[in-house]
């Protein structure tokens, strides 16, 4: 038999022809997205950063760019001041760079730039596969079902918040992985810097710096590493990220420990005091039951990853036990382990504290590549399983490319709102009963049908709250973003326009003319008010 765990002729080419066609596929597609409803106020926070370091080393420059005028207001006192900005500020420093001024130019290179960090978590995603299994094809398993996620693949290309921290979480979990099985300076480096920008986007980061000095500890206390090495690696790694956490974040520069632990509070207690349609009813965010996340989980996930992670978590569980104190026997061991930590233990976490969730379960997007990962450990078992039928393994190997077909399938035709994803396990009436297109990028077909079928040189547009339709009429095409105006009420409107956000039941208005359906349900609707 081939061994799969050293580089082969067609792994060489295999490989690298499959991150080239999943990149060409992003670059084809990026502008297709709607906007949706956090965008702007991203890139307001990674400006205020932007502005408040710029007038620090180039205050002339700052004067001269017109586009920091509306940022008056100071770091200090900014609402959302707490948020990390290692993603926005980048982003928006290159906006300013190459001189975007129209509005379409800075939000298709947020989404070209989100796609990218999303691209580098697949990659790392291969790379924690293949060396765990010791097999690139496994690697590129763990690739495809990540990429095949209906609802991370849309995410990947607008959400700056769930999608950019989950990539960068599995990047830096792939970095901690390498400096826990073989610690050297430059791996105690790579990881310092990864961890310090995954904590610099989303502060539950902190997570990462904690395992991999747990791991170390452990590691020490059963006699595999030597006390003075894991003390001297443990040290370097602790300086590091903590003096590249303050690098990176401006907020933390006055203040760094003081402002750290309120930044850590403010998350842990997050304000967000809205209602969310959770099994048909509007539930407080505060208020909601301790199954809310694990519900959306199993609803949100194809099947076969859904079946194959729960089983590698058995598996890995059983072995802890078998190990007793130990926990691990092996290199292997140890990384499903640190996998099953990682990916569990958040979500316990949320559970037990009773932590803010809201549109799904977006906020625990991080621990997806973690139980990717013990879903491969699950599928390699099954592989191996030796029941009396000797067809087995062909059947499991059928079935899971059926269910690469089958949801690849899905996604081409409900491009490009896969975000609404749902498996069977959701049952019927879900749009009654969970919330659909949250972020809003139906809006962007809605306006485009009313332009396309209405010529007047003057149109009215009314949509109830949340809704990002202000910012998506920016984003059409010249001659129609100048024929539609944006109005209060639905009064003073031609059209009504909805995603049915916090309002699941159908509106009263006869004349639906329009309906934008994805995953064989309506998300969004038309109706014409004035004729």
């Amino acid at each position: 038999m081939p061994d799969f765990s050293r580089s082969s002729p067609i792994q060489r080419w295999v490989v690298p022809a499959f991150f080239t066609v999943v990149l060409a596929m992003g670059l084809l597609i990026f502008r297709d997205y709607g906007f949706s409803i956090d965008e702007n106020q991203q890139r307001d926070t990674g400006m205020v950063s932007l502005k408040h370091v710029a007038q620090k080393i180039a205050p002339a420059w700052v004067a001269a760019d017109r586009d920091f005028d509306p940022y008056q207001t100071p770091l200090a006192e900014y609402f959302d001041a707490d948020y990390g900005v290692a993603f926005e500020t980048p982003v928006a420093l290159l906006e300013r760079l190459l001189g975007y001024n129209d509005i379409r130019e800075k939000f298709h290179l947020r989404h070209l730039c989100t796609f990218l960090v999303c691209f580098g978590g697949i990659i790392a995603l291969y790379q924690l596969a293949a060396r765990r299994f010791r097999d690139w094809r496994l690697g590129l398993l763990a690739a495809v079902w990540l990429l095949l996620s209906p609802r991370l693949f849309a995410d990947f290309f607008y959400n700056d918040k769930d999608a950019v921290f989950m990539a960068l979480f599995v990047i830096a979990t792939n970095t901690g992985v390498r400096l826990l099985v073989r610690p050297t300076p430059g791996r105690v480096f790579w990881h310092a810097l990864a961890c310090a920008i995954t904590i610099d986007v989303r502060i539950m980061g902190i997570l990462l710096p904690m395992a991999t000095l747990g791991v170390l500890v452990w590691r020490g206390v059963t006699g595999e590493l030597k006390w003075p090495r894991v003390l001297g690696v443990s040290l370097a790694y602790g300086a590091l990220t903590s003096a590249l956490i303050v690098l990176f974040w401006p907020y933390l520069w006055p203040s760094p420990l003081e402002n750290f632990l309120a930044a850590y509070h403010n998350m842990s207690t997050f304000r967000w005091g809205g209602t969310v349609l959770y099994r048909g009813n509007m539930t407080m965010a505060t208020e909601l039951p301790w199954h809310y996340a694990p519900v959306w989980i199993a609803i949100t996930t194809p099947l076969l990853y859904l079946g194959s992670g729960l089983l590698g978590i058995g598996l890995v569980l059983r072995q802890m036990v078998r190990q007793r104190w130990r926990l691990w026997a092996n290199e292997q061991q140890l990384q499903d382990v640190l996998f099953l930590a990682l990916c569990t233990g958040p979500l316990v976490a949320v559970i037990v504290l009773k932590s803010v969730l809201y549109d799904g379960w977006r906020q625990l997007y991080f621990i997806y590549p973690l139980f990717l990962l013990l879903a491969v450990r699950g599928w390699v078992a099954a592989l191996h399983w030796k029941p009396k039928w000797a067809h087995w393994p062909v059947a499991l190997r059928a079935a899971t490319m059926l269910s690469v077909v089958v949801t690849a399938a899905q996604m081409v035709r409900d491009h490009p709102l896969q975000n609404v994803y749902f498996n069977l396990l959701a049952g019927t009436n879900v749009a009654q009963r969970f919330e659909m297109d949250y972020w809003g990028l139906g809006y962007k077909e809605s306006l485009l049908y009313i332009t396309a079928h209405d010529a007047r040189p003057s149109i009215t547009v009314y949509s109830p709250p949340p809704t990002p339709v202000v910012m998506t009429r920016l984003m059409l095409p010249d001659g129609q973003r100048e024929r539609l105006k944006i109005v209060d009420t639905p009064d003073e409107a031609d059209y009504f326009i909805t995603n049915y956000r916090w309002h699941p039941e159908p509106y009263s208005y006869p004349n639906e003319i329009h309906q934008v359906w994805a995953d064989g349900r309506r998300v969004h609707s038309v109706f014409r008010l004035r004729w």
